[in-house]
């Protein structure tokens, strides 16, 4: 339970979610579409993550909740880290520190079976202030050499919100320093313009992975990690395994948590299935061609598109408590109706029908770090890709599927998908 001086707290720092979402049915629904449309800003934005975000059972100690991080277990901030210094791009950025940790570790390092891990996800009701830092520039954290980095990223269309179910139980693993990251050009992180001036393929998909690794790069240099467990969800974890292919050096471990951009395109490749593949419908290949996304269809459609993204999240996250599914439509439509950026990659990475331009599955052998493949088993995208790719690569890779759920198998099932990293995690430590 919350206590009524945090509750009071986070409704005054963090504005409940707009009307419009607890309203749906009502027969104001246009007009506080409309009010939600006029009103968005960067601070609410900010204020929609910050909703999911304070969620998190950060300021626990021994099951109780305190107010003062002074007096907390773990301590964690969010802000965006400014990459050249002049303010033009920087990276959202959330960083939990753990001071101690809830795990029973057997003597070998695995975890032990009988902890309940339902009580390592979150909390459902806010249990106290997340503190803000929007206009955060500098990097302080304790730079201790025996403390070992988890870098999480979104997917296409996501931000580092979407992990809100996951953080608090990964932060309790003792030695880690958890990171998560809204891609530049995605959730809340700056949106410069996207140019890309290739004309060939090879040319315009290099030159759009390189708008995201580089800047990628430039943002690990600043926090001065010299290591990290990488793990990136579908596009996220197609451009991880890019950046894992060309930084080598700094990435231990790679976790693909259902991975875009693995198989060939059945069409060119039909091995791959047995029928060649669905032909995509040529008004499709055109709109994708000229680089239609669903963001900008949402800016197109002004006071409309709240209610196209609450038929979308009442759709895709039915599963979730009410109150989760109001906080991530808010959160989806603001990150979605931003200034297009990183969005405009998507067309030019994939082909019509998600399937990348330069394949995976003949890159992946130049990784050089154990990788581990995670699919939720209901997911639409195939893990038989991943099986078809440990044949080829040259290290060790291992491929998890969880169960009871889909593409967003780390909100569908946190707790199983949790296990399954902090399995990783701690094999990681063991092996080094």
């Amino acid at each position: 339970m919350a206590s009524s001086s945090s509750s009071t707290l986070l409704s005054t720092v963090i504005p409940p979610a707009p009307v419009f979402f607890y309203k749906l049915r009502s027969p104001h629904v246009r007009f506080a579409s409309l009010r939600h449309w006029y009103s968005r800003s960067e601070q609410t934005l900010e204020a929609s993550e910050a909703r999911l975000l304070s969620r998190l059972a950060f300021f626990t100690i021994g099951g109780k909740t305190v107010n003062s991080p002074e007096n907390s277990k773990t301590l964690a901030r969010v802000g965006l880290v400014d990459l050249d210094g002049d303010g033009m791009r920087k990276i959202n950025t959330l960083v939990i520190d753990q001071k101690g940790n809830d795990f029973d570790i057997d003597k070998d390092g695995s975890i032990d079976e009988t902890l309940n891990y339902e009580q390592l996800g979150f909390t459902e009701i806010p249990q106290t202030d997340l503190k803000i830092q929007s206009n955060t520039t500098t990097v302080d954290e304790e730079k201790n050499p025996s403390i070992k980095n988890l870098v999480m990223c979104h997917g296409f269309g996501g931000g580092l919100g979407f992990f809100y179910r996951n953080y608090h139980g990964l932060s309790q693993v003792p030695g880690w320093r958890i990171y998560s990251i809204d891609w530049l050009g995605m959730g809340r992180s700056s949106r410069p313009q996207f140019i890309i001036k290739g004309k060939s393929v090879d040319e315009y998909v290099q030159e759009t992975e390189n708008f995201f690794i580089e800047s990628f790069e430039k943002w690990r240099k600043i926090h001065k990690i010299d290591k990290m467990t990488l793990l990136g969800h579908s596009l996220g974890g197609y451009l991880a395994a890019v950046y894992a292919i060309k930084y080598p050096m700094h990435v231990e471990k790679l976790i693909l948590v259902s991975p875009v951009g693995v198989p060939r395109n059945p069409q060119n490749d039909p091995r791959y299935f047995k029928d060649g593949g669905r032909k995509i419908p040529g008004w499709i290949v055109k709109l994708w061609n000229a680089h239609l996304t669903p963001q900008l269809i949402l800016r197109w459609l002004g006071p409309f598109g709240p209610s196209l993204v609450t038929k979308y999240t009442a759709h895709k996250f039915s599963h979730l408590e009410e109150i989760d599914q109001l906080d991530l439509h808010d959160y989806l439509y603001h990150i979605s109706t931003a200034a297009g950026s990183g969005e405009f990659a998507i067309t030019r990475i994939l082909e019509p029908g998600a399937y990348a331009r330069k394949p995976l599955i003949d890159r992946l052998y130049e990784i050089q770090m154990p990788t581990t493949f995670l699919y939720g088993e209901d997911d639409w995208m195939d893990y038989r890709a991943a099986e078809e790719a440990k044949d080829l690569m040259r290290v060790f890779v291992k491929i998890e599927r969880v169960p009871k759920a889909g593409h967003h198998l780390y909100l569908d099932n946190p707790t199983e998908f949790n296990r399954l990293v902090i399995k990783e995690m701690l094999e990681g430590s063991i092996n080094n």
